[in-house]
């Protein structure tokens, strides 16, 4: 895998990441803050699996 792109893509990947947990947070209050510390790394782990099911099911 080159590098650059990698780079470019990890950074984006995280800047989105940040973004989105902040506006959720914004939007949702101390309650979304809550919920998401507690749900964060299902959700994450979640998006992975389905990411990996919808590239078998597209290749």
């Amino acid at each position: 895998m080159a590098f650059l792109p990698f780079l470019m893509a990890s950074a984006i990947g995280r800047g989105m990441r940040f973004f989105l947990v902040a506006g959720l947070i914004q939007w949702g209050g101390s309650a979304m803050e809550k919920n998401l510390r507690k749900w964060i790394d299902v959700l994450g782990w979640g998006f992975v699996a389905l990411i990996i099911i919808i590239y078998f099911i597209v290749k």
